[in-house]
C-alpha cells in the first residue's frame, strides 16, 4: 500500500506483506528486547500490547503485539541501549507524545540529544521539558528494519521440513506441520479425498512436499 509522503510523493508502507500479530517470543526476537523487560514494561503500564485482555492476563495470547508495537518497541530499544535514555526520561516523553498520537513511539519522528528524547522535528524541536533543541540526532527509519526482521519470522527452520509436532497453545495442542500452525488433520482430509500434492501445495504454499509425505506416512502407521 502506498500513502502520501512529504512533498506529496508516495511512499511504500513498510507493513505491506508483513505479519500483523506477534507473541512475546517473536517480539523479543525482532526488537532485541528481553522478554523480562517486555513483561515489566507491560506490568508498569509503560508499554502494553495493542491487543490485550486484562481480565484473562495469564491465558495464552491474552497479550498480542501489533506491527506498530514492534516499531515502537524497537525505537525504545535504540533509545535505551544505543543512546542510554533512562526510563524516567522515556516516561516523561511518553506523556507529551501521547498528546500527539495513540501509538507515539511508532508514529512520531524522534531524535535524541544528551539522553533526552526530542520531537516536533518539523516545527520547533523540543524535549519533554519544553526546551528547544537545535543540535539533535534524528533516529533512522525504524519501520523498514522491523519489517525485514518480522518477515524473517515466516521462514521455517529447514530441519523441521518433513516433520510433525505438537506445541502448547498451537492449534489446541493438535498435531501440526512442524514450524507452522497448519493442522495435520487438514492435510489428511485432502489426502483422504484423493487430492494431489500439487493441489495441497496450492492451498498451503508455506509447506513442502516432504511435509505431505510425512502426513501420508503417519496415516499409514495409524491405519
Amino acid at each position: 500500500m502506498k500513502r502520501p509522503g512529504r512533498g506529496g510523493k508516495a511512499v511504500v508502507d513498510a507493513t505491506d506483506n508483513v505479519l500483523c500479530a506477534f507473541g512475546v517470543d517473536h517480539v523479543a526476537r525482532v526488537t532485541r528486547l528481553s522478554k523480562a523487560r517486555l513483561t515489566r514494561w507491560d506490568k508498569l503500564g509503560f508499554f502494553s500490547p495493542e491487543h490485550l485482555d486484562d481480565e484473562d492476563r495469564g491465558a495464552a495470547y491474552s497479550r498480542v503485539y501489533s506491527f506498530r508495537d514492534l516499531v515502537g518497541l524497537r525505537t525504545l530499544a535504540i533509545l535505551t541501549e544505543q543512546f542510554r535514555v533512562p526510563l524516567s526520561e522515556l516516561r516523561k516523553a511518553a506523556a507529551e507524545l501521547t498528546k500527539r498520537s495513540n501509538r507515539p513511539w511508532s508514529e512520531i519522528p524522534l531524535a535524541v540529544v544528551k539522553r533526552k528524547v526530542v520531537f516536533d522535528l518539523d516545527t520547533t524541536p523540543c524535549d519533554a521539558d519544553g526546551q528547544l533543541v537545535g543540535n539533535h540526532i534524528p533516529l533512522p527509519t525504524i519501520a523498514e528494519e522491523v519489517a525485514r526482521a518480522a518477515e524473517e519470522l515466516r521462514n521455517r527452520d529447514q530441519a523441521k521440513i518433513g516433520t510433525i509436532e505438537r506445541r502448547r497453545y498451537v492449534a489446541h495442542n493438535a498435531a501440526v506441520i512442524a514450524g507452522t500452525r497448519i493442522p495435520v488433520r487438514a492435510i489428511e482430509s485432502f489426502l483422504e479425498d484423493g487430492c494431489s500434492d500439487a493441489t495441497i501445495l496450492s492451498e498451503y504454499p508455506s509447506i513442502d512436499r516432504l511435509d505431505i509425505a510425512a502426513v501420508r506416512n503417519a496415516m499409514k502407521v495409524a491405519a
